[in-house]
């Protein structure tokens, strides 16, 4: 099963959780309307002593209205809390008291869970998540948003500190498989949906404390007469509706939390199974859920909302009571055996060891220089590239392997300190930014540099030549993962000022006629992951290619220029790409028509393409780039770019031949 398909099955869920949800809502709405009714009807004998009879004196309109009102709230709140979520996978992490882990940290912890992002993030395409700290002593961590590209991850201090590397490894893989298989979107509407079931049991107890507040008040300062007091008058009777309401919120907590287990469970037992594949050591993830069940505080975590998110996290984060029947998490021992069938799961307890030295905690000292074993030029051929195939590319997309890993380790290491320490500050990350731009010819350089002085401090644009010196010489598969780590430090900064550094580095790109294809990408990733674009879900606008046919022929038709410098095999790469797309098209498109302008929109539309015509394009696109199997190096980065801003993430291709 691919990304898309791993998605689509997503997706298919999220219809059955909103059947469970109807399900439940109207099992809600019913018992709701007849407490409401026989409250009614308490109340109209107390007050004006006519005895009433059957439920049936009311008539249909009362019982529709009260329905209609109970489905408005339940809806009503659903929705709210579904917009409230809209903004990213923040919200989660704050909403349990979350900080943000800052990139340049020297806390060794820290720097340490830092690397082990960075270096699952560069394995497997997608954008560096932000961290968040939550102030928790259990075992436990969590990913949230609503696609690759706007996932966070969270981690509790007895996470980050009691693990050793390859255990944190294997939680944080765990939680990569979430957001690459879909459950994280799915997982994020199931806040919202049972927010709207449990909000009746908010209301009710809302109704009862303010009722009580208010009869003290009234006993105590309003009714001196001992008489007045007695006539409580609907006191009691709003307390007993309000004890209702509450019940039946325990009863949709029940329903609520049957859902999270139901829909819960097997995907835990799919991302375990997807993090071992993808680390290849079962050893990390088992260590890790021993030390668990062996200590003190396991997982749990203690806040107001963890309920709520319960279903997120890597372990079960609060107490399930007396059945397993409502656990959102299989049993430690069942997850285990499930890896390693013959595993001794009692034998002695993997020791409990703090945060190592840094040498031991994967700090290990970096190359001094920039080329290691498995790193070249961007102009280098890369071996065994007749390997590889649309279809090949496509089934990569979101399946990253121990390989990429690899890869990803080698490029992270590969890069000099003095760049990751730049990376991880504001300021530097902002001049390595605009570096990352800058031409090589020295003419289109002087004119960007121009740009850069005409819109910066004169110590600014020292630090842009300064970071550019650097990163000249980094080989062409060492950028993208260098981006990477750069925005989540530029990311921390204000919204003006994230504007203002974006306008900036627009003005770099389009400094250059006819704009440079890797120069614009860079821009582009920076934007999507610095503008609000990044903490919202990706809306679907569009369900077929054809009617994007001139957007497509843009993307594509730059793709093979860039790949074939002969105009001729150009058009040939162009057109076999578009009938990969089943999009017809009259020719390879003007290069004057290659403007940042037409760019961003061309990208945006396709950005909102459903799943399956998604794939279909990373197809085209994957069959521009190898239409004469002369690939090189320069030519899989800028596919694996294009892949991120469309949100469909790919691991490193070089490592996959």
């Amino acid at each position: 099963m691919n990304f898309f398909e791993h998605q689509a099955r997503a997706r298919r869920q999220s219809l059955l959780l909103i059947v469970l949800f109807l399900l439940a809502g109207a099992l809600l709405v019913c018992a709701v309307t007849i407490v409401i009714a026989y409250s009614y009807l308490y109340f109209t004998a107390s007050f004006t002593h006519q005895a009433t009879g059957a439920l049936k004196q009311l008539g249909a309109g009362f019982f529709i209205s009260v329905a209609l009102t109970t489905l408005t709230i339940i809806i009503g709140a659903s929705l709210w809390k579904l917009s409230l979520l809209s903004k990213g996978g923040h919200v989660v992490a704050e909403m349990l008291g979350g900080e943000r882990v800052d990139p340049g940290s020297h806390d060794p912890a820290k720097l340490r869970l830092t690397n082990v992002v960075e270096e699952m993030a560069i394995a497997s395409g997608t954008p560096v998540p932000a961290i968040y700290l939550i102030e928790a002593e259990g075992i436990n961590a969590f990913a949230a948003g609503f696609s690759p590209g706007q996932a966070v991850i969270g981690v509790t201090r007895g996470c980050m500190e009691l693990l050793s590397r390859d255990e944190l490894q294997g939680v944080i893989a765990h939680e990569f498989s979430h957001i690459l298989n879909g459950d994280m979107r799915l997982n994020m509407r199931l806040i919202g949906v049972l927010h709207g079931i449990l909000v009746i049991g908010l209301l009710g107890q809302a109704l009862m404390r303010g009722t009580f507040k208010r009869s003290r008040y009234r006993y105590r300062y309003l009714d001196s007469d001992p008489a007045r007091r007695r006539s409580t008058g609907g006191t009691v009777q709003t307390i007993l509706l309000g004890l209702a309401l509450r019940i039946l919120g325990s009863v949709g907590l029940f329903l609520g939390r049957l859902i999270k287990a139901a829909l819960s469970r097997q995907r835990e037992f799919l991302a375990d199974a997807s993090a071992v594949q993808f680390t290849r050591n079962a050893d990390g993830m088992v260590n890790a859920l021993r030390k668990i069940r062996v200590h003190d505080r396991a997982a749990r975590i203690i806040a107001p909302n963890t309920e709520q998110v319960s279903h997120l996290f890597f372990g079960e984060a609060v107490s399930s009571g007396f059945t397993d029947l409502l656990s959102t998490h299989p049993p430690i021992a069942v997850r285990i055996k499930r890896i390693r069938p013959r595993f001794a799961i009692d034998r002695d307890p993997v020791p409990r060891t703090g945060i190592e030295t840094l040498e031991n905690a994967g700090l290990i000292p970096r190359f001094s220089g920039f080329e290691i074993a498995g790193m070249a030029p961007a102009s280098t051929l890369v071996e065994g590239s007749s390997n590889l195939t649309p279809d090949l590319v496509v089934a990569a997309v979101g399946t990253p392997q121990p390989e990429h890993l690899e890869q990803a380790k080698k490029a992270h290491e590969a890069i000099p300190n003095d760049l990751i320490e730049l990376a991880h500050q504001s300021y530097g990350a902002r001049g390595l930014l605009i570096a990352l731009l800058l031409d090589k010819n020295k003419a289109l350089r002087a004119s960007q540099l121009r740009v850069v002085s005409d819109g910066a401090s004169d110590r600014f644009v020292n630090l842009v030549k300064e970071c550019a010196t650097q990163s000249d010489t980094l080989p062409t598969e060492l950028r993208l993962p260098l981006l990477g780590m750069t925005l989540p430090a530029v990311a921390m900064l204000e919204e003006a000022k994230i504007n203002q550094h974006l306008q900036l580095m627009r003005n770099v790109v389009t400094a250059c006629q006819p704009m440079i294809l890797a120069q614009y990408v860079v821009f582009a990733i920076a934007r999507t992951q610095l503008t609000n674009e990044r903490g919202r879900p990706r809306h679907v606008y569009h369900r077929r290619l054809k009617p994007l046919s001139v957007d497509v022929a843009v993307v594509v038709g730059l793709l093979a220029r860039v790949g074939h410098t002969d105009e001729a095999t150009a058009r040939l790469a162009f057109t076999v790409a578009m009938a990969e797309a089943d999009v017809t098209t009259s020719e390879l498109p003007p290069i004057e028509m290659a403007t940042v302008s037409a760019l961003e929109k061309s990208l945006k539309k396709l950005g909102g393409l459903a799943l399956m015509p998604r794939m279909k394009l990373v197809s085209a696109l994957a069959t521009a780039v190898l239409y004469d199997q002369d690939v090189r190096i320069g030519e899989l980065e800028l596919l694996r770019a294009i892949c991120e801003i469309l949100d469909c993430p790919l691991p490193p291709l070089q490592a996959s031949v």
